[in-house]
């Protein structure tokens, strides 16, 4: 009767610990969130998505042909909040990423606790919800927040003993699959693992047909959606896609044989160097400490379930390895890989049984804590710039036809959506989002005259400078501007007070061509 009273009173202690982990996550989340500072890239497609069906409640067309699951998931939350601002639903994506990203941590502690005591499961979870890179990456709004969520219980529920409860690994995979397609993948691995788990009961064999059925069922309202709108089904057409044509994505691809075989070599070649230099990146600073013990004490007990999260962790970086091959060089897309990074760091703490206290663990998770915290500060952008290139987005977007690819650029697509609001952005005959401002790169160029004669019967109309940009000739341009009778200020951050030095030239090709 003591020892259940003490089980059950620890078990409460370390749902009080995991609460306050998430509500620390949370908040320092939400300390380094800029409220007032939309985002840019690939989010700004989720968001209007999500606000499509908010509005519309149908299927939007043209915006994302696959990936949708987030901005899925967003819908009803856009729905709830209304058609307000769109900071406010901006925020609101900002904010649903960052709780589910630290909700991640429960998910997280479990899995630890399958390997070791949950003591140092907390610290696992910890490692988790306080990696800079998973903060940071919350902040933006984007999918893998709702990804590795959902990819975590698919971990978790596929190293079960129990084979009616593994049918939740299908389901959690068919889930993330709607968010990213590529978990497709991680169906091989997670059959070959039912059968090594199950494969003295012939009655358990006769369950695994049932687990695909489900997979497949949950996954055919979705293809079937996309299909209609979209003439994809955003899952086979795009795995298969690309497991059976990588090179088409590559930096170089030509017909003849020799460069095909060039082609196919370097995506390789670039495959393997960048995945082997950005899991060196992404194990700094944290985990680069912890992981080289976990795995001496993996060879030393040979724990059956790790080399089952091991045989899922070759797949998860297949996704990464293909991205990079394509000369994609982002960290972000190893970050599934987290969850267990977390089990093997502390699975290499059970060599040291004496830090299994509650003394050197609360110190552990302080560290922990504090230089997350330091490293999230040293990372940040430079918000006051973030805020400044936005007001010369949205005046280019209001006076501007074409443009040289200045820093801060990106702001451009949010900048027409905010023009258009609570339209959504324009979509042409080709069914695909389309924003007004052409804009052409200056980097490859040495001289403006160059650069002008390129481009100007492309649209290029004005010239952006500021003290970061693209080009040695743009560089020299900031400081003698004035000496070019064919450029025309008509926008200057000083008269805004400005921080940074923005200016904004209007391209006189008249005077231009006068001058030839």
């Amino acid at each position: 009767m003591i020892r259940q009273d003490k089980a059950e009173s620890n078990k409460k202690n370390y749902i009080l610990y995991l609460f306050i982990l998430i509500t620390i996550s949370v908040s320092i989340r939400l300390y380094f969130l800029p409220f007032e500072i939309p985002f840019k890239t690939d989010a700004i497609d989720y968001f209007s998505f999500a606000f499509e069906i908010s509005k519309t409640q149908k299927f939007p067309t043209g915006i994302l042909g696959t990936n949708d699951g987030w901005p899925l998931f967003l819908s009803p939350i856009f729905s709830v909040i209304g058609q307000s601002d769109m900071m406010t639903l901006i925020n609101a994506q900002r904010v649903t990423s960052i709780v589910i990203s630290s909700l991640t941590i429960i998910p997280v502690f479990f899995l630890c606790k399958k390997f070791v005591s949950p003591n140092f499961a907390l610290i696992g979870a910890c490692l988790f919800g306080f990696s800079h890179r998973i903060m940071e990456n919350s902040i933006l709004g984007i999918t893998e927040s709702l990804f590795i969520f959902l990819t975590t219980f698919f971990l978790l529920f596929s190293l079960t003993k129990n084979s009616k409860v593994y049918v939740l690994s299908f389901v959690c995979l068919a889930l993330s699959s709607i968010v990213r397609y590529e978990s497709l993948l991680f169906l091989v691995p997670i059959s070959i693992i039912f059968f090594l788990k199950f494969h003295k009961k012939k009655s358990d064999y006769l369950k695994f047909p049932l687990f695909i059925l489900l997979f497949v069922l949950i996954l055919i309202p979705i293809a079937t959606i996309r299909m209609d709108n979209n003439n994809m089904d955003g899952l086979t057409s795009h795995v298969f896609g690309g497991i059976m044509n990588p090179a088409k994505y590559s930096s170089i691809s030509e017909n003849e044989t020799g460069t095909s075989i060039q082609s196919e070599n370097n995506f390789i070649i670039n495959s393997f160097f960048h995945a082997l230099k950005f899991l060196g990146l992404v194990s700094i600073p944290l985990f680069i400490f912890f992981i080289p013990s976990g795995f001496y004490n993996l060879v030393k007990t040979r724990n059956s379930n790790l080399f089952y999260l091991l045989i899922l962790g070759v797949f998860m970086i297949l996704p990464a390895m293909y991205a990079y091959g394509r000369e994609i060089q982002e960290t972000r897309y190893l970050y599934v890989l987290f969850p267990i990074f977390c089990v093997i760091s502390v699975y290499g703490l059970n060599i040291f049984k004496k830090i299994d206290k509650t003394k050197y663990v609360f110190s552990i998770l302080v560290i922990i804590i504090l230089s997350s915290i330091f490293l999230l500060d040293y990372t940040q952008t430079d918000q006051t710039f973030n805020y400044e290139i936005l007001q010369v987005s949205k005046f280019i977007v209001e006076n501007v036809d074409g443009v040289n690819d200045y820093p801060g650029s990106s702001y451009v697509k949010i900048a027409t959506l905010e023009q258009n609001w609570p339209n959504s952005l324009p979509i042409d005959e080709r069914d695909k989002v389309s924003f007004y401002i052409k804009k052409f790169p200056a980097r490859d160029y040495s001289s403006l005259e160059t650069f002008l004669l390129d481009n100007k019967d492309s649209g290029l109309t004005h010239i952006v400078l500021s003290e970061q940009n693209h080009s040695t000739f743009l560089d020299e341009l900031v400081i003698n501007y004035e000496s070019y009778s064919y450029l025309e200020k008509v926008f200057d951050s000083k008269d805004y007070k400005f921080e940074n030095n923005m200016i904004v030239l209007k391209i006189n090709y008249s005077s231009f061509e006068k001058m030839e």
